[in-house]
């Protein structure tokens, strides 16, 4: 299947724990052409203490790696925006509004993490105010979250109150437990897009052709176009995730 969309994942170089240099960059975009995609947002992280490059410094390498790629056969072909994993704190509306933090492809949605051991209440909490502040939150990789796997209810809460769900393409075969419920999730149709998360070419790399003809072929065609094109086309677009 091509035609695939990845819309987390930390290729910008030298500015975050992924891709150390260009060098790598280039090489990530050359496997994510070669697993199908033709479109990736990348997120760099923002984590105040830890990895927090200036918006500046990030828009300079994601545009000096769109004129790099251009050269390359493979990676010139996969269309390039930007985005942000925010790192989730009280003042990360501040952060957003004063722009120190991006949005993904400058619309109203942002790419959220938090603490793998967070609390589900004070997550609650974090999505509540993004929401209040006119951001439609999506949780990064849903299934790290130790309180929120398994509990299904309490995710479908959450969405009802406007957020959005994001698993990493490898969750499909990560332990028991996690793949057990990540595939709840999907058959209930709580997901609503599937990423690489990708770090670099080796470990953690920009997987995602296996885990789209899985969900094509598991939960049918539609869901998959759903995940993998439609719902990404609508933060390109800044409209609404049905």
């Amino acid at each position: 299947m091509t035609g695939l969309t990845d819309i987390h994942c930390h290729v910008i170089p030298g500015v975050d724990d992924g891709a150390r240099d260009m060098d790598k960059s280039v090489a990530m975009l050359r496997v994510m052409y070669d697993e199908g995609i033709r479109r990736a947002i990348l997120t760099p992280h923002y984590h105040k203490g830890y990895m927090e490059a200036d918006v500046d410094t990030i828009r300079e390498r994601f545009d000096k790696l769109r004129r790099v790629a251009q050269g390359d056969e493979k990676a010139g072909r996969i269309e390039l925006y930007l985005g942000c994993e925010v790192y989730y704190y009280p003042s990360a509306i501040s952060w957003l509004e004063d722009g120190t933090v991006l949005t993904m492809a400058g619309s109203d949605y942002v790419l959220t993490e938090f603490g793998f051991t967070l609390d589900k209440h004070s997550i609650e909490d974090g999505i509540t105010n993004l929401i209040n502040a006119g951001y439609l939150p999506i949780i990064a990789h849903i299934e790290r979250y130790e309180n929120l796997v398994g509990d299904i209810d309490f995710v479908d809460g959450l969405i009802e109150k406007g957020a959005y769900v994001q698993i990493n393409a490898e969750a499909l075969k990560g332990n028991f437990r996690i793949r057990r419920f990540v595939k709840k999730l999907l058959k209930n149709q709580m997901v609503h897009f599937v990423a690489t998360d990708a770090h670099g070419v080796g470990h953690r790399a920009p997987e995602l052709a296996k885990a789209s003809k899985y969900i094509a072929k598991k939960y049918g065609e539609d869901y998959h176009d759903r995940l993998f094109s439609v719902n990404p086309s609508r933060i390109l677009s800044n409209e609404y995730v049905d």
